[in-house]
């Protein structure tokens, strides 16, 4: 289940690829689309986390990830933080909203919502 959940992964996120803001609605809205992947998928006791296909599935989404932020860093040496600082926002987010702790996620679009508050974060990094 998990190789299935990463290689869908990294489709969804490979078809946003081509803007930095819109990978991170395409995390979002994979994880609503594919709640049970997502959930299994970011629980390694759950799964073979050293089995090969698992760990080429998830590389390829985490590339698709890495690449985005790294288009948002301010410089090389800032790449790591801001890949971290990029995937905890909507990872975060997106656990948030999943569990309903989010009161806005009982009426609002969460993927206009997201944008909205990724463009905000992490827009002062451009």
């Amino acid at each position: 289940m998990a190789v299935e959940g990463f290689a869908l992964f990294g489709d969804a996120l490979e078809r946003a690829a081509d803007d930095v803001w819109e990978v991170g609605v395409a995390y979002v809205r994979f994880a609503i689309d594919h709640r049970p992947y997502f959930e299994v998928m970011f629980r390694p006791e759950l799964y073979r986390a050293d089995d090969p296909a698992v760990q080429a599935a998830h590389e390829r989404a985490a590339n698709v990830l890495i690449t985005s932020a790294r288009a948002l860093s301010p410089g090389p040496e800032h790449d790591r933080m801001t890949t971290i600082a990029a995937w905890s926002l909507a990872h975060g987010f997106t656990s948030l909203w999943l569990s309903g702790a989010l009161p806005e996620s009982a009426y609002e679009d969460p993927e206009a919502l997201a944008r909205s508050m990724i463009r905000l974060v992490l827009g002062a990094l451009r």
